[in-house]
């Protein structure tokens, strides 16, 4: 059953953990075959396209569980995904707080320049106004032949004792500052001065009925000098000129800031979707691109990031699993070309077992006939040899046995072949390996062809297993010839018995001829030899692969090249397929034996062959 991978976090990841989980646990090879991947779907249900071109990718056949492979991310790097995102929000922060700052900032400065105005004119103390009610009562005391009433000199004196009264109410309200607090002493100084010559004036007007000259002129002189108090006053107006042009001077300040901080934000904002297109988005179009191509068949292609983070993390196991694809999918050609190559070589050994069948049917009833005529010519011959004489009796019984043995010979031959070609499987018993190993190396250490080879024999004690002997025989004789062979005076021949747990293995390693690529891919076919013709049916190789194939076993071939000599490596079961008796592959006794006290037997051969 599928394990589904689900991929729940935010859109901005794109799906990133849960592809990442999906590459390294099909990279890992946990599960019997990988999971799909469920990706996010932040954009009305529309899936992940990474996470869909992968699940096709895994759902290709032949993904079977590949090895772990070592991945080295220091803890700097763990979690740099994060800190790029980190990153980009400090960016938008600062983006955010110093647009906010150029706006409050010109705010600021606004809301002073209205309050430095609206206090001028509306909050400030008049002392224009004051010194204009003073004047406006100076004004008919300076003509003495113009006529003024005495009422509207009150009046004018009244409206200048109002206007000194709003004026030092104003002085009062005045925020502290370091102006306002070097005049305030002054300023008290005069408004009092200033308020006892108004009171004066007040005292003269009353007491008087009649404007005289005289009293005309000393009002005068009264009026004049509160005119000079007045004009004495600290008037707060008279910087008005100077704080606008400070205002002036803040607002191109201002300005300028907010034009800066602008193009700041502007090109912080410009790093911002640089660093998202270099850090996400690109690495991301990276991955879909090389998971679509993969998916299509392309496994060449590799994807190449750059940014030491876990998306190049993800991209190394993506290439990892891709070579894992590749792998596999060359592993599965060759064992198709080697499953093609079987196939012929089973149906030409199908042909060989079919024509050795009839061949062996056609000839086997004259072979019986010639057999029984020989008995029978014997048994005659006891009777009619009785006058002949001693010569000629040996002579003729000679020629009589020769006839029957041959021809009893050839039944064997031809019952050899009729069971070949049936495909029988004969009967199997315990044997040693290293028995039957050395009694073929008896056999060939007398044949004089192989005259000077070195043949060196290793095993390490008993190799029970359970094996049709005679064939294992054939098979090892065969490729003990074939190495010897391809061998020259002095050559050389190893043979390592080996014991595992439910196997047995045989290597054997000449330095001979060596082999071809072409060679060994069709070394195993029937009727395929390198010998010269009449010197070999290449049918030896072709019967010992299938003899060691109906055991269970593999027979496999590898060489360095021409003239690098050969290996040959022979695996059988211990106990063959399907057993079910409880034989844990105890020696025979004949397997006892065998000298096992050495682990290494040398034989010199050269011997005459009889």
């Amino acid at each position: 059953m599928r394990r589904r991978l689900p991929a729940r976090q935010a859109a901005g990841y794109f799906g990133r953990t849960a592809s990442r989980a999906g590459l390294q646990r099909v990279w890992a090879g946990r599960d019997d075959s990988a999971g799909p991947l469920e990706a996010a779907r932040p954009f009305g249900g529309h899936g992940c396209p990474l996470a869909a071109t992968f699940n096709r990718m895994i759902d290709s056949p032949g993904n079977s569980a590949p090895p772990p492979v070592n991945k080295e991310v220091t803890m700097v790097l763990a979690r740099s995904i994060r800190r790029k995102l980190i990153v980009g929000l400090a960016l938008v922060l600062v983006m955010m707080a110093t647009l906010s700052i150029s706006g409050l900032g010109g705010l600021w400065s606004y809301r002073q320049a209205v309050r430095e105005l609206n206090f001028s004119v509306f909050e400030a103390p008049d002392r224009e106004r004051l010194e204009a009610e003073l004047a406006a009562l100076a004004t008919p005391l300076l003509d003495d032949g113009l006529a003024v009433s005495r009422q509207d000199l009150v009046e004018r004196h009244r409206e200048a004792v109002e206007a000194l009264s709003v004026y030092r109410t104003r002085w009062g309200r005045l925020a502290p500052s370091p102006a306002t607090r070097a005049n305030r002493s002054v300023s008290q100084q005069l408004l009092a001065q200033l308020q006892r010559q108004l009171e004066k004036t007040g005292r003269t007007l009353a007491g008087t009925g009649r404007l005289e000259a005289a009293v005309r002129r000393d009002l005068r002189v009264q009026v004049a000098g509160s005119l000079r108090t007045a004009r004495s006053l600290p008037d707060p107006r008279t910087g008005l000129t100077g704080r606008l042009r400070a205002a002036d001077r803040e607002l191109a300040s201002r300005t300028r800031w907010l034009v800066g901080s602008t193009i700041a934000a502007a090109l912080l904002f410009v790093t911002f979707v640089h660093a998202g297109y270099r850090w996400v988005f690109q690495p991301i179009r990276a991955l879909h691109e090389g998971a679509r191509r993969v998916a299509q068949g392309d496994l060449d292609y590799r994807v190449e990031l750059s940014t030491r983070d876990e998306m190049a993390e993800l991209a190394e196991s993506f290439n990892q699993m891709t070579d894992r694809f590749r792998d596999i999918r060359d592993d599965l050609d060759g064992q198709v070309r080697d499953r093609s190559r079987q196939l012929v070589r089973s149906e030409r050994l199908a042909g060989v077992g079919f024509l050795a069948a009839g061949v062996a049917h056609e000839i086997n009833n004259p072979l019986a006939a010639i057999a029984m005529a020989g008995e029978s010519l014997q048994e005659r011959l006891e009777a009619l040899l009785g006058q002949a004489a001693p010569d000629e009796q040996s002579v003729i019984r000679q020629y009589a046995e020769m006839i029957g043995r041959e021809a009893f010979r050839c039944q064997e031959i031809t019952a050899r072949l009729l069971d070949f070609s049936r495909g029988q499987d004969t009967s199997r018993a315990p044997h040693d390996l290293g028995k039957l190993v050395n009694e073929v190396l008896a056999l060939v250490g007398h044949m004089s062809r192989f005259r000077n080879r070195t043949i060196t024999f290793n095993v390490r004690g008993p190799c029970p297993l359970e094996i049709n002997g005679p064939q294992i025989k054939q098979v090892v004789l065969n490729l003990v010839a074939n190495a010897l062979e391809s061998t020259g005076e002095t050559g050389r021949l190893d043979i390592d018995l080996v014991n595992q747990t439910d196997h047995v293995v045989l290597n054997f390693s000449d330095d001979g001829c060596g082999m071809t690529t072409e060679t060994i891919e069709n070394l195993f076919e029937p009727f395929f030899t390198t010998k010269s013709t009449g010197q070999g049916t290449g049918l030896g190789l072709s019967i010992s692969h299938r003899i060691i194939s109906d055991h269970g076993g593999t027979i496999e071939a590898t060489s360095d090249g021409p003239d690098l000599g050969s290996q040959f490596r022979l695996q059988l079961p211990r106990r063959p397929e399907g057993a079910e008796s409880d034989w844990v592959g105890a020696p025979s006794r004949e397997a006892d034996e065998v000298d096992q006290k050495a682990s290494t037997r040398t034989i010199e051969t050269g011997g005459e062959f009889w």
